[in-house]
């Protein structure tokens, strides 16, 4: 949707005034309680600096500078639409994942919470997290850890076949194809979804909800926050059936041998002993999803890049097989 001249120039002039309001308020109290820094535009904030160093290969520098400019324990900034505070260096760490309840309490921005819950949904991030803390253990228990061993090792050699050894060029983008992989993986196992084009389809939708999360939030047709959004119920949209299948499959007990995470959201229940209802369930598995995709991906793509970059250590993995319960393959990264 093409937006006309007039509509540019009355959103240039609402913004221009907006701008000029909040660079000439007055400060209060509060504001002159929190750490030093900057938090750029209003509303924009310094999301664009943030996001610029990542796609010019230096994150670190947006951190860095301003420990510099600002304080090396903690800095004020902006991001998303929210003033942010951002803690460094170990003693930042230590203090904010030793007192998770007590001195920090779990927070995520509105723009997450529009994206990962449905329209009509009454739960948020925050409730989905605590729900999902009481039934991810049953998941994660050793036994059940046993089975997906296999499935991964299997699901990894595959797609090194298919698309690393299959490669035409003699370079592989290693960040690329980790995520690929590791959303592969997160839908067979936390939904034993394995049809390439099921798969594919979720993917392509997922890469929108994934840019939109630190997006501006500008929910207006054409922006990456709009596009988000609707990615999100598309992902919703096609979960519906599966969702509706595996509770059909539950009641008739014919699923006593998947027990995926799934069926595990489906047969919890919250404190009054009811079950999530299907929408519920859905931006679940949406938030997981989220949750699980990125930092995976990224711990991936730099096993193969330190391994590329140490020869000997890449050498002994190469050689190297495990053995628990069957054998577990090392497979060569071709063209690193």
């Amino acid at each position: 949707m093409d937006l006309t001249p007039s509509c540019l120039l009355l959103f240039g002039l609402l913004y221009a005034s907006f701008s000029l309001f909040f660079l000439f308020r007055k400060k209060s109290p509060r504001d002159q309680r929190s750490p030093p820094g900057n938090t750029g535009w209003p509303f924009i904030g310094e999301s664009l600096e943030f996001v610029t160093s990542g796609k010019n290969g230096t994150p670190d520098k947006f951190v860095r500078e301003r420990m510099d400019k600002f304080s090396p324990d903690v800095f004020k900034t902006s991001m998303a639409g929210e003033t942010v505070a951002v803690f460094c260096g170990a003693s930042g760490n230590k203090f904010l994942f030793s007192n998770e309840n007590k001195l920090v309490g779990s927070w995520w921005p509105p723009t997450i919470d529009k994206i990962n819950t449905a329209k009509n949904s009454k739960t948020n991030v925050i409730l989905q997290t605590k729900k999902l803390r009481k039934i991810l253990p049953e998941f994660l228990k050793p036994e059940a850890l046993q089975k997906y061993v296999p499935i991964m090792d299997r699901m990894a050699m595959q797609h090194l076949e298919r698309d690393w050894s299959g490669a035409s060029n003699k370079q592989v983008k290693a960040f690329t194809l980790a995520k690929k992989f590791t959303f592969e993986i997160a839908c067979r196992l936390f939904m034993s979804v394995e049809d390439p084009n099921q798969v594919a389809s979720f993917a392509n939708h997922f890469g929108l909800v994934s840019a939109g999360l630190l997006a501006v939030p500008i929910n207006f047709p054409g922006t990456t926050f709009n596009r988000a959004i609707k990615a999100a119920d598309h992902i919703r949209h096609e979960l519906s059936p599966i969702l509706k299948e595996r509770r059909r499959h539950l009641n008739e007990k014919r699923d006593m041998g998947t027990r995926d995470l799934l069926s595990q959201l489906l047969l919890s229940t919250d404190e009054d002993g009811k079950f999530l209802t299907e929408m519920e369930a859905a931006d679940m598995v949406l938030g997981i999803l989220l949750a699980s995709h990125d930092t995976v991906s990224t711990a991936t793509a730099f096993v193969v890049y330190y391994l590329a970059d140490n020869p000997d250590v890449y050498a002994q993995v190469f050689k190297g097989k495990t053995q628990s319960q069957g054998e577990i393959h090392a497979y060569v990264f071709p063209y690193i």
